[in-house]
């Protein structure tokens, strides 16, 4: 079957999903409105972003696993059930268990979105171009709040949360339905017709690991730590975009939506432009260049007040934290193999799950520790993406050591074949 044109399609359909179950990054402007109904704290009212993230990230790897059983297109359907009607129950809720309860629901069918149903498949039917596959698929995810934020907030504005959750959980739940009608399985070893010279395919790996396998090699623990350390600056800005913005800057509620779009364009424009990038000169230089940029931009924020480096901090913030979920699929199916990548993405994945619970946490704690004021969150996390670039230093060193004794290995191999066969 010639499935040069069914790719296309099936990947525009997962990027349209994907930008539903962005409606996540949106996430901060629900909590103002929930806190002054509810009259939860902050830190109570922050942990529903945590929940919902940690959950989806922690999901993925189920719904890597259920693929090889059901097909991505039903991977996906089920998780726009779960994430439509887990919003609208938010609808009904009285209590703070209650939404957490809710908000749990909702992140796993948004594990079974993005990335369950969407980014392997999409990876297996783009080889020669695995960074824009998952740019583009991550970047359907970021670019959401664009649209969802802005929304949110008048819908609010004019319906009050309760009624909003209801209708935003509906309109979900039928439209990635509808979405996962298009989608297609790609062949694990799919080799499209016409490949890129200019791809970056040399990356990729002979050695094909199971789960278990990669569980066993160190480079899986360094690389995710590197990925986890990196993601907690994203983190902490996308969980409390708003009231950072309300808080530290004065601005208006409407204003604050502002920044979380731009937040989310910036976001989707690092997933697409790093992915693209990470074609041509590598994986592992961007992760470096991320991990920069990234720790510069906390420090800017811990530093400067003024509004056009707020802004400006806040844009790098998005593009480094985009760039790192570009990146995170394909690396993992370089270093691991594309067989098993459903599951084993699934697992990597998990450093979201664990960014998204230290990063929008230290910042309420830190907070609500220092009277209201961030400061010395931005400084923790410019510090831990410090520790990054030394965790993935030793990531490096390591696997050019492993290359290395391959290396050797193999020649040593074809020399004593062939001075058998001299033997002989």
């Amino acid at each position: 079957m010639n499935y040069n044109a069914q790719r296309w399609f099936t990947l525009i359909a997962c990027m349209l999903a994907s930008m539903c179950a962005g409606l996540a990054y949106s996430w901060s402007v629900f909590l103002k409105p929930l806190i002054e109904m509810y009259n939860w704290s902050a830190a109570e009212a922050s942990l529903t972003f945590t929940l919902l993230m940690s959950t989806a990230g922690i999901t993925a790897i189920f719904a890597g696993k259920a693929q090889d059983y059901i097909q991505p297109r039903f991977v996906m359907l089920l998780g726009g059930a779960l994430f439509g009607l887990g919003l609208a129950c938010i609808g009904f809720i009285h209590t703070l268990l209650q939404l957490y309860l809710c908000v749990i629901f909702a992140g796993i069918g948004l594990g079974w979105v993005y990335p369950g149903g969407t980014v392997t498949n999409s990876i297996r039917f783009f080889p020669e171009k695995k960074g824009m596959a998952s740019g583009m698929i991550a970047a359907g995810y970021g670019i959401g709040p664009v649209i969802w934020a802005p929304l949110s907030v008048k819908l609010i504005n004019q319906f009050g949360i309760i009624t909003t959750m209801k209708v935003l959980g509906l309109f979900f739940f039928l439209v990635i339905g509808l979405l996962s009608l298009l989608v297609k399985t790609a062949p694990v070893n799919y080799q499209a017709i016409e490949l890129n010279s200019n791809s970056n395919i040399t990356q990729t790996s002979s050695t094909e690991k199971n789960w278990r396998q990669m569980l066993r090699d160190p480079l899986f623990y360094f690389l995710a730590i590197t990925f986890t350390l990196g993601e907690i600056s994203g983190m902490m800005i996308i969980g409390h975009a708003s009231p950072i913005a309300q808080e530290m800057m004065m601005m208006t509620p409407a204003a604050a939506a502002g920044i979380v779009s731009l937040l989310a364009i910036a976001n989707t424009t690092g997933k697409i432009g790093w992915g693209m990038i990470s074609d041509r000169i590598g994986r592992y230089p961007v992760v470096i260049l991320l991990l920069i940029f990234g720790g510069l931009a906390m420090v800017g924020l811990a530093l400067f007040k003024s509004y056009f480096l707020f802004t400006a901090f806040i844009i790098i913030i998005g593009l480094c934290y985009g760039g790192f979920l570009s990146v995170m699929a394909p690396i993992t199916a370089d270093l691991f193999g594309s067989r098993n990548l459903p599951v084993n993405y699934g697992v990597m994945f998990l450093s979201v799950a664990i960014a998204a619970y230290v990063g929008p946490y230290l910042a309420a704690v830190v907070k609500e520790a220092e009277n209201g004021i961030y400061t010395h969150a931005f400084v923790i996390a410019a510090l831990l993406n410090l520790v990054g670039i030394v965790v993935f230093g030793i990531f490096m060193f390591m696997r050019q050591g492993k290359i290395s004794i391959s290396i050797t290995s193999t020649n040593l191999k074809k020399n004593t074949s062939y001075a058998n066969r001299k033997a002989i």
